[in-house]
C-alpha cells in the first residue's frame, strides 16, 4: 500500500472522490494494539498517515522494545505537538477508536492483510494502482 497510496491520493482522495478508511488488524498481541492507538493519536492532530507509515518502516524497532517508547520516539520526528501525543498514548485516549475499528474489520470479513474495500468488493494483497483505478472507475460514473 505504501508504493500505490500516493497515487490514490493523488488521483481520488485529493478530489474527495474516495475516501481512505484504515481498520486496524491486531493479531500480534498488546504491542500491535499500542503502535494502532499511536497511529490514532497522531491521527487526533491530523497526522495518522505519517504516523502510520513510520511505525510501518520501523516494525524491527517497534517490535523489539517499549513500542509505547518506540512510538514516542518517532513521533518526535513528525511535526506535531508531542507532549499531546505523549498524553494521549499514556492515557489511551484512542483505545476504544481502535477496538471499534478492529471490531469492523471483523464484521466486514477481512482477515488478512493488506486487504482492501472498494465499495464492497475486497482486493487482497498489495496490488498496483491500475487494479484499484479499474474498481474505483466505474463507481465514479461518467466523466
Amino acid at each position: 500500500m505504501l508504493g500505490t497510496e500516493p497515487q490514490l491520493e493523488q488521483n481520488y482522495v485529493k478530489s474527495g472522490q474516495v475516501k481512505l478508511v484504515f481498520n486496524p488488524m491486531i493479531d500480534l498481541g498488546e504491542g500491535s494494539r499500542q503502535a494502532h492507538q499511536a497511529a490514532a493519536c497522531a491521527g487526533e492532530q491530523g497526522k495518522f498517515w505519517p504516523m502510520h507509515d513510520l511505525l510501518f518502516e520501523n516494525q524491527g524497532m517497534l517490535y523489539s522494545g517499549d513500542v509505547r517508547q518506540v512510538s514516542k520516539k518517532l513521533a518526535a520526528q513528525l511535526p506535531l505537538d508531542t507532549a499531546q501525543f505523549n498524553a494521549c498514548l499514556d492515557e489511551q485516549r484512542t483505545a476504544e477508536l481502535v477496538q471499534s475499528q478492529e471490531d469492523r474489520r471483523r464484521q466486514l470479513g477481512i482477515r488478512t492483510r493488506p486487504t482492501f474495500d472498494v465499495n464492497g468488493q475486497l482486493i487482497v494483497g498489495g496490488q498496483p494502482f491500475e487494479v484499484f483505478q479499474a474498481a474505483i472507475e466505474p463507481l465514479l460514473g461518467p466523466k
